[in-house]
């Protein structure tokens, strides 16, 4: 059983059916993250690569074509992700249903790479210390995480304008098992630290994020993330409409002529085993 229990249970619920099923916008939205993230990670042809964390294999398939003829395996907690990342492998990656927090890794990786998949773990310090295993001699850990969800604009406003719809219910604090996980630049450094981890790097980057073509639909993107996806998955339907008319003026203030795109405020991480 995973010492994640809980997120195990998380990722292989409605979360991860509503993320396949919305899996094209999000991806949409994360193109500038992306970007930013591919950058940082200084891929190389021939690296044999981790995605740790991969959800449905968007970034296991870009870093496959970075690396080619490298070798490249995605590994995610989730079944139904996994499910989806190896129905849309073109076939030059391996995906693995596993937690990256108890895995039997052996040292055969050049690079781990994860785009928000770091940052659910119960333990932090066993589990990035679990992960350096899986990388050869002075191999390479490159992640981006969130940075405070005070801090993403387009989470953290229209939660705000919300609040008094939604039920008593706290957003998952900073620095807790989740989204924000690994919100405090000074105590993921720490962490990383106290796992093993030498030459720590962290560098703020405010990528934008393409939520979509007009406000409503960019609003209806924002109901299924961070602090108001967590506080509707139980609303009834009235409530989400009564949500929806609320948030999406606040979404128009970031319109653009390609759609709505508001900056991201995300952590780039480097360690080095």
């Amino acid at each position: 059983m995973s010492s994640n229990q809980k997120q195990h249970d998380y990722w292989n619920g409605e979360i991860a059916t509503n993320w396949v099923a919305r899996l094209a916008h999000f991806e949409r939205g994360f193109t500038g993250i992306n970007e930013a993230l591919m950058a940082f990670a200084r891929l190389e042809s021939g690296m044999a690569v981790l995605d740790a964390g991969c959800g449905a294999g968007t970034t296991t398939e870009e870093i496959a074509t970075a690396v080619a003829p490298g070798r490249v395996v995605g590994l995610d907690i989730s079944k139904p992700l996994i499910e989806a990342a190896r129905a849309r492998s073109s076939g030059a990656t391996t995906f693995i249903e596993a937690d990256a927090s108890d895995y039997p890794f052996t040292p055969e990786f050049d690079l781990i790479f994860s785009r928000l998949g770091l940052m659910f773990f119960v333990d932090p310090v066993k589990s990035f210390a679990n992960l350096r295993r899986a990388l050869k001699p002075g191999g390479r850990l490159a992640f981006l995480c969130w940075c405070p969800q005070a801090e993403i604009c387009y989470l953290w406003e229209p939660y705000q304008a919300a609040r008094d719809l939604l039920p008593a219910l706290d957003p998952t604090p900073d620095n807790e098992p989740g989204p924000f996980g690994l919100a405090d630049r000074a105590r993921t450094a720490c962490l990383l630290q106290e796992a093993g981890w030498h030459d720590i790097r962290i560098a703020r980057a405010t990528p934008s994020s393409l939520l979509g073509a007009t406000p409503k639909e960019a609003a209806e993107q924002v109901m299924n993330m961070g602090p108001l996806a967590r506080l509707l998955r139980q609303a009834d339907a009235a409530l989400k409409a009564k949500v929806l008319e609320r948030i999406t003026p606040v979404l128009a203030q970031w319109a653009t002529p390609a759609g709505v795109a508001p900056p991201a405020a995300c952590w780039l991480v480097e360690a080095f085993a």
